[in-house]
């Protein structure tokens, strides 16, 4: 599997689970103190989120990193 492919499977599983919580990127961003250009960049595969970032967006919408990948 490439990386690039490896994101994009990473920040659709967080689009999806974000969607399935309720929470758009604009809510999201703002509870976790990040831009919504920067999140939709992950949830695009276009960025490679820190192992902190994915706790802070776990946390927020009440999953694990885990099910992120």
């Amino acid at each position: 599997m490439q990386d690039e492919e490896f994101l994009k499977i990473i920040g659709g599983n967080i689009s999806r689970l974000r969607k399935e919580k309720g929470f758009s990127q604009t809510d999201l961003g703002l509870i976790i103190d990040m831009e919504k250009t920067y999140l939709s960049s992950i949830e695009n595969g276009h960025q490679n989120p820190t192992t902190l970032t994915l706790k802070k967006i776990a946390d927020a919408i009440g999953c694990e990193v885990v099910d992120f990948f």
